[in-house]
C-alpha cells in the first residue's frame, strides 16, 4: 500500500502539471566522513582474542554423511555435572552512534537506540519501540534445521567473560561472547557480538559451532538460519493519503536485485532462493535493521511471526563438523538510519535499501547535490532552497522557450483563425498553411512539450526528497521535521494561492470562454493544495519555490513582449 500511494503521488503530480500546461499555457484557440569520536573505543582488541574464522565448507553430499545420527544427539546420554545455573541478563554495547541492549535469552538484540546525531535520537531512532515484552521472536535469533543441532530460540546462553571485552566505562562491552553448551557436552554454540570500528551503526556477529566429541563421536550437521524481526505498530492506522514513514516492510537484496514486500500485504510465506543473498532486512522508509552475511547466504524468506511481527529469515548453506572440529560464519548487523552514504560504506550494496525505484539514475545525483549543499549551509531547509534554484537554473532555458512560444502563439491567433476559415473544407491545406505560419513567426508546434521534458527531474526530486532520512527531524523555520507534513498547512495554502494567481495571469481567451475549462481552473488549486497537505514539508517547500520561480519567469517574458510591442519591435 505504501508503494501504491507513493506511485499515485507521482502520477497525480505529473497529471496535474500536464493538465496545468495544457490549459494555462496559452495554446491555439482550437488546439490545446567518519568522525573520530563516533566509536567509543579506548583500547584495541588483541588479535589473539578474536575468534578464528574458518572458511565455510561446501554443501555436503548426503551419501557422505553416514555417521550423522540426529537421534543419538537428540537426548543427552550423559548430562554434564556441575553445570552452573544460568541467570537471565541484559548486556549493552555502546558506540558514539547507538546503544544496543542484548539479552542472553536467545543471545538476541533486545533494544536499539540511536544516540547521534541528535536528529535521529527521537522516537524514530528507537528502532524497537513497538516491540512487546512477550514478542514471539527477537532480532538476530538463531535456528538450526536439517541436522542434529538443537538450540531453542529462547535458550539461555551463558556469557563467557574470558572471551569478552569490557569497554572503558566498565559497564558496557566492546565484545561479548554468548555460549550454549549441549547438556550432554556434545557441542557448543557461540554467538559473538563486537563493535565494528570501521562502520557506523554496525556490530559484527560471529556464530561458531564446536563439535566437543572425541574422534569416536559423530559428525554434526545443520543448516543455520538468522532471523531479522520487525513489528508494525498496530496503534498507528494507515489511511490512503497518510504517507506514514514507519510502514514496515521486508527487504532482501540478491545478486539479481532487491525484493521488497510491505508487511500489510504479506499473505503467504515468500521465498527467494534463485540467487545468492547479499543482505536481508526489516525496514521502514527511514530506518533499517539488516544482516549482511560475510559470505552470501543461500536464501531469504519473508513470513509472519505473529499478528504484528514480520520475520525475515536469512538461510545459510548446510554444514558438517567432524569430531573435535569447529565451524563458523560471520555477519555485519546494521541498525540505523537509511543514510545513503553510510549504507554504501557499510558494504554488500546495502545502499540499495534506499528505494528510489525507476528514478534512481536521477535521484542519486540529486541527493548527492542536496548533501553537498547541506555541507555548505548546515541546514536542510536552506539546502532544499539552493537546490531548487540550481535545478531551476538548469531548466530555465527549457521553460523559457515554452513560455516564449506560448506568447508568440497568442500573437498569431488572428492568422490561425483566418487560415481555418479559409481552408475549412481542405484539412490538408489548412495544416500546411498553419505550419507555415508557425515557421514564419518562430512558434513551436510542440507547444508545452519542452515543459514536459523537465518532468523526469521533478519526479526524481520527488522520490529523492520523499526517501531522504536527512530530512527526518530536520528543523527549518517553524518546522520541527521536514519529513513530516506541514503542521500548520502554511506552505500548501500559500502554494494554492500562487496557483490561483498564475491562472489569472496565464489563462487564454479560450480558457475564459470554455465552461469546462473554467471549472478545471477553479478546482485545480483546491485539489492540488489538499494533496500537498499530506506530503513531507521539504517536498512542498521545493514545489512552492519552483512554482514561484516559474511565475516570475512568465512575468519577465510577458513584460519583454509588451515592451517590444510598444516599441514596434518583433521578438
Amino acid at each position: 500500500m505504501e508503494q501504491q500511494r507513493f506511485l499515485l503521488a507521482m502520477i497525480l503530480s505529473g497529471l496535474v502539471i500536464f493538465v496545468w500546461q495544457i490549459f494555462f499555457v496559452p495554446p491555439p484557440e482550437e488546439e490545446i566522513a567518519v568522525d573520530d569520536e563516533d566509536v567509543v573505543v579506548e583500547e584495541q582488541l588483541d588479535p589473539a582474542e578474536e575468534p578464528e574464522v574458518e572458511e565455510p565448507q561446501p554443501d555436503p553430499d548426503p551419501e557422505e554423511i553416514v555417521d550423522v545420527d540426529p537421534e543419538e544427539l537428540a537426548e543427552p546420554d550423559e548430562v554434564v555435572e556441575d553445570v552452573p545455573e544460568i541467570e537471565e541478563r541484559v548486556d549493552r554495547i555502546r558506540t558514539g552512534r547507538f546503544d544496543v541492549k542484548l539479552s542472553n535469552r536467545g543471545a538476541v538484540v533486545a533494544d536499539v537506540r540511536i544516540t547521534a546525531p541528535d536528529q535521529y535520537s527521537g522516537e524514530g531512532g528507537e528502532l524497537m519501540r513497538a516491540f512487546e515484552e512477550a514478542a514471539p521472536d527477537w532480532p538476530y535469533s538463531l535456528d538450526f534445521v536439517d541436522g542434529n543441532i538443537d538450540v531453542a530460540p529462547d535458550q539461555l546462553y551463558e556469557v563467557v567473560e574470558e572471551q569478552s571485552t569490557l569497554a572503558a566505562d566498565g559497564e558496557s562491552y566492546k565484545k561479548i561472547t554468548y555460549r550454549h553448551t549441549h547438556p550432554g557436552g556434545h557441542y557448543a554454540v557461540d554467538k559473538i557480538y563486537s563493535i565494528d570500528e570501521d562502520r557506523h551503526y554496525t556490530l559484527s556477529l560471529d556464530v561458531e559451532v564446536h563439535n566437543l566429541l572425541d574422534e569416536d563421536g559423530v559428525r554434526l550437521a545443520g543448516k543455520p538460519i538468522l532471523n531479522i524481526i520487525g513489528r508494525d505498530d498496530p496503534d498507528k492506522e494507515t489511511a490512503f493519503f497518510d504517507f506514514r514513514p514507519d510502514v514496515l516492510e521486508g527487504a532482501c537484496h540478491t545478486t539479481d536485485g532487491t525484493e521488497r514486500e510491505v508487511f500489510d500485504n504479506l499473505e503467504n510465506t515468500e521465498t527467494f532462493d534463485a540467487h545468492s543473498v547479499l543482505w536481508a532486512a526489516a525496514d521502514t522508509r527511514y530506518f533499517i535493521m539488516a544482516a549482511l552475511p560475510i559470505d552470501p547466504a543461500e536464501a531469504c524468506v519473508f513470513e509472519s511471526a505473529g499478528e504484528d511481527y514480520l520475520r525475515v529469515r536469512l538461510e545459510h548453506s548446510s554444514f558438517t563438523i567432524d569430531p573435535s572440529e569447529s565451524w563458523s560464519m560471520g555477519h555485519r548487523l546494521y541498525m540505523g538510519p537509511k543514510d545513503f552514504d553510510i549504507l554504501r560504506d557499510t558494504g554488500h550494496e546495502l545502499q540499495e535499501a534506499v528505494d528510489y525505484g525507476l528514478f534512481t539514475v536521477l535521484a542519486r545525483p540529486l541527493r548527492w547535490a542536496l548533501a553537498g549543499l547541506y555541507g555548505f549551509t548546515h541546514n536542510w531547509g536552506l539546502a532544499i532552497i539552493l537546490l531548487t534554484f540550481f535545478i531551476k537554473g538548469i531548466t530555465w532555458p527549457i521553460t523559457g522557450k515554452a513560455y516564449t512560444s506560448a506568447e508568440r502563439m497568442k500573437k498569431i491567433q488572428p492568422i490561425i483563425k483566418e487560415i481555418r476559415e479559409k481552408y475549412e473544407n481542405d484539412q490538408q491545406r489548412m495544416t500546411e498553411e498553419t505550419m507555415k505560419a508557425f515557421k514564419e513567426n518562430d512558434v513551436s508546434p510542440l507547444g508545452c512539450l519542452p515543459l514536459l521534458l523537465q518532468m523526469p527531474i521533478l519526479y526524481g526530486l520527488f522520490v529523492m526528497i520523499y526517501n531522504s532520512v536527512e530530512l527526518y527531524q530536520a528543523e527549518f523555520l517553524w518546522y520541527a521535521d521536514l519529513s513530516a507534513p506541514d503542521p500548520w498547512f502554511i506552505l500548501p495554502v500559500v502554494m494554492g494561492g500562487v496557483m490561483f494567481v498564475q491562472q489569472r495571469i496565464t489563462m487564454s481567451t479560450a480558457a475564459t470562454t470554455n465552461p469546462q475549462m473554467m471549472i478545471v481552473m477553479k478546482v485545480m488549486p483546491v485539489a492540488f493544495t489538499a494533496f500537498m497537505l499530506f506530503l513531507p514539508a521539504g517536498l512542498v517547500l521545493y514545489y512552492l519555490l519552483n512554482l514561484l520561480m516559474g511565475l516570475g519567469q512568465q512575468f519577465l517574458i510577458k513584460r519583454r513582449f509588451r515592451l517590444a510591442e510598444e516599441a514596434g519591435e518583433d521578438i
